[in-house]
């Protein structure tokens, strides 16, 4: 049960919209609706870092999302020009529409990090945080090492 509260809603939703899903497409699209949503958590972490930190920290965190929106966009284009015309099974569409949300998430996770260690006692985000096995990607890593962490 315990496993269970660390759940995400987001990941709760995508996986009941799975469930439900009757085809490839609709199965891609809760896939999308759930990167979407992860995406608006990327804006929300960032909206309150960007409002919070001051000076070179500020301009930091500004210059390390600009990078990293360059970056996914790239990524984006790599998975997409994964894709073939005349073999395109199942396996390659899901691997596509997981990759491109969990390069989302991985940023949102990453930001409320941030967020809830630079700000813990925020009376706005109560945040409980299980860092018992988060690992930046090396963006991340170098996004860290930007704001000094």
């Amino acid at each position: 049960m315990a496993e269970e509260t660390n759940i995400h809603p987001i990941d709760t939703q995508e996986s009941a919209c799975k469930a439900e899903a009757k085809n490839l497409d609709e199965w891609t699209m809760c896939s999308l609706k759930a990167a979407r949503a992860w995406n608006r958590e990327v804006d929300k972490y960032y909206s309150l870092l960007y409002k919070k930190l001051q000076g070179e920290a500020k301009t930091n965190l500004f210059e390390d999302q600009k990078y990293w929106n360059m970056y996914k966009n790239n990524e984006y284009k790599v998975i997409d020009a994964l894709k073939d015309k005349n073999f395109d099974t199942k396996e390659r569409v899901i691997f596509r529409a997981n990759q491109k949300r969990e390069i989302i998430k991985l940023r949102a996770a990453a930001l409320r990090m941030y967020y809830a260690q630079t700000f813990p006692d925020d009376e706005q985000q109560k945040l409980e945080l299980d860092n018992s096995n988060y690992q930046p990607d090396n963006l991340l890593q170098h996004g860290l090492r930007l704001l000094q962490f």
